[in-house]
């Protein structure tokens, strides 16, 4: 069985990101062509591709910098500060990764469909949240 070049994984954001995601930036992304930067186009959709640069505190070494893509039309905006600190936590929703080899290694990238607060994310929609007993007594 073949599996096409570019194809996209699914997976939970808490299994890539098990203790969360902070934002650092978003900035569009750039693709390199004949020695230049163009900005980047996402090959699906034809949307433009966003980078939202962040750290993740599960990350093993000195590296705990991670970059997830997001195709949209406008530049998604992160969530606010947590009161305090400067750290500004994030969920991804629709998250998939595209697995690569460079150099002999094994690598990805992540996309995700939308950027969230964790707060917003956890939060049950209308729709899946039941009437409470003074609503169905009136």
């Amino acid at each position: 069985m073949a599996i096409p070049a570019g194809h996209r994984f699914p997976i939970t954001f808490d299994e890539l990101f098990p203790q969360g995601f902070y934002v650092i930036s978003v900035e569009r992304a750039n693709d390199w062509a004949d020695g230049k930067t163009k900005p980047a186009v996402c090959k699906l959709t034809g949307r433009p591709v966003w980078t939202v640069q962040g750290t993740d505190p599960s990350a093993k070494g000195k590296n705990t910098g991670q970059v997830v893509k997001i195709a949209a039309d406008y530049q998604p905006v992160p969530p606010e500060t947590l009161p305090g600190t400067p750290f500004r936590p994030a969920m991804f929703l629709g998250l998939k990764v595209t697995p690569y080899v460079r150099d002999g290694w094994v690598s990805y990238t992540v996309w995700a469909d939308e950027m969230v607060s964790p707060q917003t994310a956890n939060r049950p929609s209308k729709a899946t949240q039941k009437p409470d007993a003074s609503s169905a007594a009136a």
